[in-house]
């Protein structure tokens, strides 16, 4: 299950409290959640975020976003700026995800402050990003390997946002060149999917949309991953009319990643 987005202190209360019952029916092997859990990064909105956070029954994977470093705290923000994440979020979250079909790190794309003047926009440190691949390489070679980030390192066609994430291309290849199946990530308040061949074999692009009331034209949603010794599976959950509606499902075949 990959969620993202949930902005606490503007968050869809009715869609958040949905969203929990049915990932513990559903009981996933994984619940990811790809950054930006706070609006405003205030204590009060990481309080909100850990205690709801906490009711998931399964194992948790969790990266921060932008939104989660003190926006009003500049200080802070230069100095330590994901002290709050990490005292509220991080001990929730797992360090990786491993399990028979899949191996999944996560890798921090955000920011508290930048040398320019959108701090928003993602960063990736490609010294970092191979350790992280190196990692992911430790498994065997059936098994899916995926980097969970904020940002997407590519902005898709359905996002409203058309920003750059900084080394993001060159990022995409690395992971190409290293046979990488996957990056999962959030930020643009819409689900998409992109098959990519920008190196050696092909990479998925999974974005999950938004759990909070900031919508970008599309509902509150996020996505069901699921994964057999033979196909990989992903299926936007909506809300619309308070309920959860299952968008239709995109498949392929695991052998075909390798191509």
């Amino acid at each position: 299950m990959q969620l993202s987005d949930i902005h606490f202190g503007t968050e869809d209360k009715d869609a958040l409290a949905a969203a929990r019952i049915y990932a513990n029916s559903l009981s996933p092997d994984l619940v990811l959640i790809c950054g930006d859990i706070t609006q405003d990064g205030k204590v009060e909105e990481f309080e909100a975020a850990r205690d709801w956070i906490s009711g998931f029954d399964s194992p948790k994977l969790i990266t921060p976003g932008n939104h989660d470093t003190p926006v009003f705290g500049i200080i802070q923000r230069i100095f330590n700026p994901f002290g709050r994440y990490d005292k509220y979020i991080k001990p929730l979250s797992l360090t990786e995800y491993t399990d028979k079909n899949i191996a999944i790190q996560a890798y921090n794309t955000a920011r508290g402050i930048q040398a320019k003047f959108d701090w928003s926009l993602g960063v990736v440190d490609l010294e970092q990003l191979n350790q992280k691949i190196q990692s992911l390489k430790n498994n065997p070679p059936e098994t899916l390997k995926m980097i969970a980030v904020h940002h997407p390192l590519i902005y898709p066609d359905v996002s409203p946002l058309q920003v750059t994430t900084k080394n993001g291309e060159a990022a995409v290849k690395m992971l190409s060149d290293a046979n990488i199946d996957a990056v999962l990530s959030g930020h643009v308040h819409a689900p998409f999917l992109i098959e990519r061949d920008p190196g050696r074999t092909s990479l998925l692009s999974i974005g999950s949309g938004t759990l909070s009331t900031r919508m970008r034209g599309k509902p509150a949603s996020f996505n069901h991953i699921e994964i057999d010794d033979t196909h990989l599976s992903v299926t936007a959950i909506d809300w619309i009319d308070d309920n959860y509606v299952r968008a239709k499902s995109w498949t392929k075949r695991r052998d075909a990643l390798d191509a």
